[in-house]
């Protein structure tokens, strides 16, 4: 008996041993998993393929509309509208624009000057846009910047108006002075899904404070958000 004994200790122990080996064994492995994540990208952007277009405008008093050219076909002042800053967005690879420039040459009281540009979605997810960025620079003849221009909205309904920075404090006051009534034609916001384009436009008028032989700079940028990210707009 004392001999089976010491034959069933040892099968006891080794089977013990090999448990714990299993086991030691299992805490030790390590297990790999490999995946790819693939995220979404949000970019707006002006129309890459199509520029952006400038248009003069006069108040004709006799017809009482708005009339294409300048008044009694003068060619005082002139327009131009271009796109700036190239971004491609890293999924798509679509190419479009950060900025747009209007500049105006020469402009005078009751000039008027219609633009038009297209907004593109390059990315991957639907976007609402829900306002512009504009400001801009009242500059000589040679480009030196005299006043930057202060974008000034009261009734946040983007009909509003540039003002000169008289002191150029970079703070919209009652010092400042209006040179510029501007209008976005279309309501905002409004949403654009991937792949799609939105055509906008801004009616720029020049009022009495506007000076000759001058050159009015106007830069606009594109705010958007992601569709469902809206109502975190402040």
């Amino acid at each position: 008996m004392r001999n089976k004994r010491m034959v069933v200790l040892p099968i006891v122990a080794i089977l013990a041993l090999s448990i714990a080996g299993v086991a030691y064994s299992a805490w030790t492995d390590k297990v790999l998993i490999e995946g790819t994540v693939k995220m979404n990208s949000l970019t707006i952007a002006f129309d890459y393929e199509e520029p952006p277009l400038c248009q003069e405008y006069y108040w004709d008093p006799v017809a009482k509309d708005l009339v294409p050219g300048e008044y009694k076909d003068k060619d005082v002042g002139s327009c131009d509208a271009r796109y700036d800053e190239l971004v491609v967005d890293e999924h798509t690879n679509k190419q479009g624009y950060k900025k747009l420039y209007i500049t105006i040459n020469n402009a005078y009281p009751q000039y008027i000057v219609h633009t038009t540009f297209i907004i593109n979605n390059t990315g991957t997810v639907p976007v609402y846009i829900y306002g512009y960025a504009i400001d801009g620079a009242k500059c000589d003849k040679d480009g030196n910047v005299i006043h930057k221009l202060l974008w000034h909205d009261p009734n946040e309904d983007w009909i509003g108006g540039l003002y000169e920075d008289v002191n150029d404090n970079e703070v919209f006051d009652d010092e400042d002075i209006l040179v510029i009534n501007l209008e976005l034609v279309d309501q905002l916001p409004f949403q654009i899904d991937p792949c799609h384009k939105n055509k906008q436009e801004i009616d720029i008028d020049f009022k009495q404070e506007a000076e000759e032989c001058h050159i009015y700079i106007i830069q606009v940028e594109i705010l958007a958000v992601q569709w469902n990210k809206l109502t975190e707009v402040p």
